[in-house]
């Protein structure tokens, strides 16, 4: 705390101070209508930073804005507002634009494809974005439940643009940015990507800018004293940008079907317990891409806080933002109080907890329930990539709290800060649960498979998969540049989470309610030139077989390329061996050791062409159909 406070006198003295979690903090509080204002930089004045998902609070404003001068009604279709939306699920029909912005669209969740690209502008993920979503369906009733979405706000940016008859971008420069007078603040399209504070991988390792494509749901870009300016037109009393119905509309709790987390119209929340016990409404909502952000606000406070990073995530964002925030409420005589947890009192699990043994499933794996001689809950991996046993004992409150050390042995102590869960049932559907969170694991029913559609995923088992759609600056190889499916005996009829269909399709059979189902796409397999891909057709991606592979020997000196179907090799005893590359325009390597860590990429801006090769690992070519990469030796 004594860090934190030194931080926060430095800030209002407006002194330059190295913030060593934080590329840039900035804290705002209005008194008297005469805001405070400055900054902590660590990069340089004019730096910015993808502020991740706290774009999503610009493009709300944008619509709140329109809505009040009547040009939209937040309860209307989106569909009066841009008539060319469609689905292939008539349900699209009874989303309204209130639903885009709480979250409880019922849309699948996000399209990755090209969302993020490495040193590149474009207008592809925009203009085929509504083509896109035409060939998806929905995952649950539109105001059915609250999922945190993306697409929600990709959808929306395009409604402020049909509606008000300018591009986004220009939106936001004339009625947010310059009422605000927000000097650094704009989207790829008026961005000199020269200014962005630097990303880096493995520690030290540079990579070219980022260019968010996706600019409601995640692209602007900012410093942080302009996002904390941004925070203060939600102050009670400020309508700069926003009448005071439309701010309340905003920090309305719109939590719906028993959803805990407390959404507003954009915000990530509108209550936090140990505000609201002391009479102060907070106001926060986070982001993460490669880099990060948090926005704090206490209207009835007139206090604004931001908090942006290169590195680490909102999470860290928000635990600076709030040591902060209670720093400049004790200034104004609010002491809020953080109790810590009581240490929970241990016992033996109940027999009425023994009915929820057996499988369940997230969106990504299927796991076993156990209670081992009802002396603690036993999680244990059945279809995940990595196997793994947690466990978690009962407490008088009714909870269960995962244990570090081996219970059996009676070595073993809670976990620290505790992770709590509940065993629940709802309306029939049994869930393991996370207070805060909502439901993260949902009981499976038995399936019955025909044995030669089982056997047909069987094959596949412990198979990997690897991007071949993205383009060459799609940052998805990074990071999300593979899938291994895994079968078990122990759980017939999945594979990874997903209910086997027939021999090529897979799919859910429960939606959990809440942000545990964000992202989800149904799996698809095809063959086409005798190899097989795995396709997430609603997130955009599609990976071919490790199967279909080959090994990079000696005797490939150059690889042609083709758009989207990027060409994979296995390096298998590379040793001491280095390559040459020579990479025309539009197109990427990508290396990676055998646990799939990146060692070499083209957009890490300081390795040039010369590429030393691990032992055992994957290399990847991306281009362009007609372009040559060249290897030499």
């Amino acid at each position: 705390m004594k860090k934190i406070s030194k931080i926060y006198a430095g800030i209002m003295m407006g002194l330059a101070l190295t913030f060593p979690v934080s590329n840039m903090a900035a804290f705002a509080e209005d008194r008297s209508n005469e805001n405070a204002l400055t900054e902590v930089n660590t990069a340089s004045k004019d730096s910015v930073l993808n502020i991740a998902s706290v774009s999503k609070m610009y493009v709300v404003t944008a619509a709140m804005q329109l809505a009040d001068k009547g040009k939209i009604s937040l309860d209307a279709p989106v569909t009066d507002y841009i008539p060319d939306f469609k689905m292939a699920d008539e349900r699209y029909k009874d989303i309204t634009v209130r639903m885009l912005m709480n979250h409880t669209s019922g849309l699948k969740g996000s399209i990755y494809e090209g969302c993020l690209l490495f040193d590149e502008k474009s207008t592809d993920y925009h203009d085929t974005f509504l083509q896109k979503l035409e060939k998806e369906h929905l995952k649950a009733d539109p105001g059915e439940f609250n999922c945190y979405c993306n697409d929600g706000f990709s959808l929306l940016e395009i409604l402020v643009e049909r509606v008000s008859g300018m591009s986004f971008t220009d939106y936001l420069r004339e009625n947010i940015s310059k009422p605000l007078s927000l000097d650094n603040t704009g989207t790829l399209w008026d961005t000199d990507f020269d200014r962005q504070v630097p990303i880096y991988i493995n520690g030290n390792v540079k990579l070219s800018p980022v260019v968010p494509q996706l600019i409601g749901a995640g692209g602007v870009m900012s410093d942080a004293a302009d996002v904390c300016s941004f925070g203060t037109a939600f102050f009670t009393g400020n309508n700069i940008l926003l009448s005071e119905e439309a701010k309340r509309e905003m920090t309305e709790n719109n939590s719906a079907g028993e959803c805990p987390e407390t959404f507003g119209l954009g915000w990530d929340t509108v209550e936090k317990e140990d505000y609201t016990k002391a009479g102060v409404k907070v106001l926060s909502k986070g982001g993460d891409t490669m880099q990060h952000a948090n926005l704090l606000v206490a209207p009835d406070q007139q206090i604004s806080v931001a908090v942006l990073s290169s590195g680490g995530s909102s999470s860290n964002c928000e635990e600076i933002c709030l040591e902060l925030l209670d720093v400049a409420l004790s200034e104004q005589g609010i002491d809020i109080v953080h109790p810590e947890k009581e240490k929970p009192e241990l016992t033996t699990v109940p027999d009425e907890f023994l009915k929820y043994e057996g499988l369940y499933a997230d969106t990504e794996k299927t796991l076993s329930i156990s209670f081992p001689d009802q002396q603690f809950m036993q999680i244990l991996s059945v279809t995940s990539e990595k196997e793994f046993e947690a466990q978690y004992m009962y407490t008088t409150e009714g909870t269960f709290v995962e244990m570090s050390g081996d219970v059996r042995s009676g070595n073993a102590i809670p976990v620290q800060p505790l992770q709590t869960y509940v065993l629940e049932e709802k309306n029939g559907q049994m869930y393991l649960s996370h207070p805060e969170f909502g439901c993260q694991l949902y009981k499976v029913s038995e399936k019955t498979v025909d044995e030669e559609i089982q056997h047909a995923w069987d094959k596949r088992s412990g198979i990997s998969y690897y991007l071949v759609s993205g383009s060459a600056s799609d940052m998805a190889y990074t990071e999300n540049n593979h899938l291994k499916l895994r079968t078990s005996d122990q759980a017939p009829g999945f594979v990874n989470g997903y209910v086997i269909q027939d021999e090529d399709h897979a799919g859910y059979d429960h939606i959990m309610p809440g942000s545990a189902s964000r992202d989800i796409s149904d799996l698809r397999m095809e063959t086409i030139n005798g190899k097989e891909y795995v396709c997430l057709d609603d997130l955009g991606y599609r990976l071919i077989s490790e199967k279909d592979i080959p090994v990079l020997t000696n005797d490939v000196t150059n690889v042609e390329l083709e758009t989207k179907e990027a060409c994979w090799y296995k390096i298998d005893g590379a040793e001491n061996e280095t390559l040459r590359l020579d990479i025309p325009e539009n197109a990427a390597v990508y290396v990676y050791d055998k646990y799939m860590n990146i060692k070499y990429s083209s957009y890490m801006t300081e390795y040039g062409y010369s590429v030393p090769l691990p032992e055992y690992g994957m290399i990847v070519f991306i281009g362009e159909t007609g372009s040559t990469i060249n290897i030499g030796r």
